[in-house]
């Protein structure tokens, strides 16, 4: 099902198309550059970053065990202004886009640009998966009900007043060639002023992408239709007015 449908007020922070691949050789400065070379337009701050996996381990009869990973390193490259961001690493490479979004259409040359420089560059033997993401941050008022807005809150017992209460809930919303849908909603913050949710939606495929930019820039359309399809299933019409529905001309 596709939904023709657009909000003046969104509530989408970011959303982040991924690409993770085997690498073929380990990572290097010289890639880095090389990357960043055929990228000018993310021309403003760079970050050099690490990663720290702490890994918890508990087996029978044991006490929990800790680890550390091996730190990954990656390259972040902004554009001057700083609303988008590129990411870059031995495996990964992302494109991260902040307020102000505007539509998915006009995000697809920067993505197939920078999926087709990291392929070129890294040369990678074997996908891992393909990613995409929306964080959306919801701000409700205060004194409202969340079964208003959300269509996934749960039937809570009468003993639970339906008021704003830490709560999580995880549901799979769609399956779709090569790849799966998942909503996350949960209680982020509760103040005096407005009770803040997330609606973290995320699509992943599975392993039988081909790695040709084509294929995976189709892949990436299939999931947005099915990412705004899983948004529209979240929320309720309530949310709709909230957030500054438009429909779209057919």
């Amino acid at each position: 099902m596709t939904f023709k449908r657009h909000y003046d007020d969104p509530p989408l922070e970011e959303a982040i198309f991924e690409l993770f691949v085997q690498p073929s050789a380990p990572w290097s400065a010289e890639k880095s550059e090389a990357l960043a070379k055929r990228l000018p337009m993310f021309s403003g701050k760079r970050e050099e970053l690490e990663d720290v996996s702490v890994v918890f381990q508990l087996g029978p009869g044991k006490s929990v065990a800790q680890s550390v990973n091996q730190a990954s390193s990656r390259t972040r490259l902004w554009v001057p202004e700083q609303s988008r961001a590129i990411q870059f690493g031995a495996g990964m490479c992302t494109v991260n886009v902040r307020r102000p979004y505007g539509h998915f259409a006009e995000h697809l040359g920067t993505i197939q640009d920078v999926f087709a420089a990291y392929l070129d560059v890294t040369k990678p033997h074997q996908i891992g998966w393909v990613g995409q993401r929306y964080l959306n941050i919801a701000r409700l008022p205060a004194d409202s009900f969340p079964s208003d807005y959300f269509e996934m809150y749960p039937r809570l017992p009468p003993e639970l007043p339906q008021a704003h209460r830490p709560f999580a809930v995880q549901v799979e919303t769609a399956k779709f060639e090569q790849g799966t849908t998942i909503v996350n909603l949960a209680l982020l913050e509760f103040a005096p002023d407005a009770a803040v949710y997330t609606i973290d939606i995320y699509a992943r495929s599975d392993d039988t992408v081909p790695l040709e930019v084509d294929q995976l820039m189709a892949w990436q359309s299939r999931a947005h239709a099915s990412i705004g399809s899983s948004f529209e299933l979240t929320i309720t019409d309530t949310a709709r007015k909230l957030f500054k529905a438009v429909p779209c001309p057919p």
